[in-house]
């Protein structure tokens, strides 16, 4: 069986990461299609090693790249891709190019998704798809299913993750005496209405108690920031790691807030999005929303209070209990397809 993988940016990397190996182990032929954007070519290449690759499509940030190398130019692409290989299923976090080769070839694709603010895409890609996927965040209907997580959870489950104490030697860090701060361009389609680097516009009126270390996607603002802040060097190495043995999670990004929070640290986010994946941990109490310099009060107040190990312990362990096991949820339902 034949599988085609498709891969927009880091987060979707590594929600399919653990799938595309086990599914390799079980005798499928797995191939892993991704988008030229930014810095996620060489993170494909050092998380994917043994895998078929292929670049379809590209993004610089500027609007006509999106548009024109990230969508028209890779449904093309694809097509091509599709005709070639005769792939008996094809996945997707959210890819409506993806999308509309498959409904054209006739190809099964089911996608995984958490995002229903994105209603007009989230529409097609729905008519386009077998079936979307979503947390239990919307309702049921004949084209959408739900799975009982958030979709980091397929990496950052305790089935799936061990946490790395060696990840701080390189960066001279105590654990949970630093903070984890994430700042994303506002270049990306997702982000293209927020505004650049919000968190460097009240960086300085952060207490300095703790460090900090910095993923700074855009490295064109890096200095913006303040000096004795650590600036990472992407790919990072054991990335998650150095997330779970944080006192706090800063991001003006919804995914990495997300990732904190699942990993059982306090976690802020700062950018403008309205999402209702982000409710699921607010109501758990390990996510807040704090537009721009409304996170300050809190980021400080957190600096200030020790880190309380068992809140994390017991904050994962009860997820792992209740949730999904997202791995196995998402074989299941490429399975279905082997038939």
């Amino acid at each position: 069986m034949k599988i085609l993988i498709d891969i927009k940016h880091p987060a979707q990397l590594n929600l399919f990461k653990h799938l595309a190996k086990e599914l390799t182990d079980e005798g499928w032929d797995v191939t892993i299609s991704y988008l030229d954007r930014g810095k996620l070519p060489k993170i494909i290449e050092r998380e994917y090693p043994d895998f078929k690759k292929i670049k379809v499509g590209k993004s610089t940030g500027s609007k006509w790249s999106i548009i024109w190398d990230g969508n028209v130019t890779r449904i093309a692409k694809f097509l091509q891709l599709i005709f070639r290989n005769k792939y008996n299923i094809v996945v997707a976090a959210s890819s409506l190019p993806l999308a509309l080769a498959a409904f054209v070839t006739r190809t099964p694709i089911i996608q995984f998704y958490d995002d229903p603010e994105r209603k007009r895409i989230n529409q097609f890609n729905a008519m386009l798809s077998n079936k979307l996927f979503y947390p239990p965040i919307i309702n049921k209907s004949k084209k959408i299913d739900l799975f009982n997580c958030l979709k980091e959870w397929s990496y950052l489950s305790p089935r799936r993750f061990k946490p790395n104490e060696n990840a701080l030697a390189a960066y001279g860090l105590i654990k949970h005496e630093y903070i984890f701060v994430r700042e994303v361009s506002n270049k990306s389609f997702n982000y293209f209405g927020q505004s650049p680097a919000i968190i460097s516009t009240f960086a300085k009126s952060m207490s300095d108690k703790c460090k900090v270390i910095l993923s700074l996607e855009d490295k064109s603002f890096a200095n913006a920031y303040p000096k004795e802040w650590i600036i990472l060097q992407e790919p990072v190495t054991d990335i998650h790691s150095l997330i779970y043995f944080s006192k706090l999670v800063l991001s003006s990004g919804d995914s990495m807030a997300r990732e904190g929070g699942m990993l059982g640290v306090p976690s802020i986010y700062c950018g403008f999005r309205e999402m209702k994946a982000n409710e699921i941990l607010m109501k758990e109490g390990m996510l807040s929303h704090l537009p721009g310099d409304n996170a300050l009060p809190q980021i400080n107040d957190l600096i200030a209070k020790p880190f309380d190990a068992s809140l994390q312990a017991n904050l994962r362990s009860a997820l792992l209990q209740k949730w999904d096991d997202m791995i196995e949820f998402m074989k299941s339902r490429i399975y279905e397809y082997k038939k």
